[in-house]
Parts: structure tokens; sequence; C-alpha cells
């Protein structure tokens, strides 16, 4: 599934005023996942969006699915307990496959806003293994999503772009990404996972979709790791 947003994870600060989300009533939260969300603005403003796009989505033909995903995201958020960056991922991956089936909102200015202080993204180098997880790492290598034989041309990634990072992760795109064109080998990035494909075979764990962003560039790309979700061809 071809990822159009660009998003990125952001700082998220609780405040003593308590939010009100617009999924359930902050009144009776009883959830870890709950309690943060109403303790907090920006996640109680994004619950607004999650369930409004929901609400778009569902009308859909494709309406039994978007249910289905939308249980699986609330089972993904249920499991965050009161960790807000996991949160923050479980709401962007919502919008990400609501507005995938129709859903039309607008995501505030505000996520946009990559932010690495404060430990809300961890010292971790390694490919991040659980949604919510970031890592820091460096821009590896860019190429032509399918290998010509020759240095690639500009034209060569109108058949779509691949990207390599230092710690092993890759994305890939069936289109001409010019954020990742716009990157140079180097380049310090910011890296979470925010999806996770569900019923894979075993061993094969493809479709994993990241939300980079470039610190010398300031743009976020969110692409999958493969060119094919588990267990397609």
């Amino acid at each position: 599934m071809k990822l159009k947003l660009m998003l990125s994870v952001v700082a998220v600060t609780a405040i003593s005023a308590p939010a009100q989300a617009a999924s359930f009533d902050c009144r009776y939260a009883m959830t870890s996942d709950e309690l943060a969300i109403c303790s907090d603005p920006r996640l109680s403003e994004l619950d607004d969006l999650v369930a409004e796009a929901f609400s778009q989505a569902k009308r859909s033909p494709d309406a039994p699915t978007v249910v289905t995903v939308a249980r699986d995201l609330l089972a993904d958020r249920r499991r965050c307990l009161a960790n807000k960056t996991c949160i923050l991922s479980n709401q962007l991956a919502a919008l990400e496959a609501f507005r995938n089936a129709g859903a039309q909102v607008t995501i505030p200015p505000w996520v946009s806003a990559p932010v690495i202080a404060g430990g809300i993204i961890p010292a971790r180098t390694s490919i991040p293994t659980s949604i919510g997880q970031c890592a820091v790492t460096q821009v590896a290598g860019i190429t032509p999503r399918l290998d010509f034989g020759h240095p690639p041309t500009s034209q060569d990634f109108d058949n779509g772009t691949a990207i390599v990072f230092v710690n092993g992760a890759h994305q890939v795109s069936y289109e001409r990404e010019e954020a990742l064109l716009r990157s140079r080998p180097g380049d310090m990035v910011t890296m979470c996972l925010i999806s996770i494909p569900r019923n894979c075979p075993p061993g094969d764990d493809r479709g994993r979709v990241y939300t980079v962003t470039n610190m010398r560039t300031n743009e976020t790309w969110s692409l999958p790791d493969a060119q094919h979700v588990c267990g397609g061809a």
C-alpha cells in the first residue's frame, strides 16, 4: 500500500487540564492509553481527526476492511499503555490507513515538526522493531527501485525510488520520491516504525512502514520496507 502522508514523530507534552477526545468520553476514560490521550491536547486533537477519518472511510465500498483495520489499530493502541510516542505513531498510522480508504482530513501543521531532544526519540541506532519505537541513523544510499545495470539517470527514478540506511533498514516506493532524492548519503535521520502487517507467513515480515525525517532537509516521508507486503509476490 503506497503511503502518501509526510509525517514525523513530535514531542507530546501533557497538561493538567483534561482534553476531550472524540472517539470516547474522557469522563469515563479508564485504560492507560485513554488517560494519556485525555491528558494531552495534541493526542486529543489527533484522536478527533482519527474519529472523523474513520467515520468517512467506513462509508467507502471497502467498509468491512476499514472496520477490521480500525479494530486492529485500536488493539495496537491499547498495547501502547501510557507511552505517548507509541500512541502518536498509532494515531498517524490510523490516519494514513483511513485516508488511503478515502477519508479527507487535514493534518495539523505541528505534526511535521520533528523533535529529537528531551528523550522523545531514544538514542538507539538499530532498526525499530515495535510500533512507536524510533531510532537515529544515517542515509547509506539512494537508488532507483529497479536495477538498470548502469549508473542511474534522473529518468530511472521515474520507475520508483529506494533508500538504504546505515542501520540496515531500507524503504522502497513505486514513485519518484523527491524528498529521498534531496537526501544524501551521510545525512542523519530519525526513523520510527508506524505499521506492521498482520498474519504474515513465518519468516516473512515484509511491509513494515517507517516514518523517516531527514535532519538536514527537515523533510519527512512514510514508506514500506518492501515492494510487496508479506505473503505477496
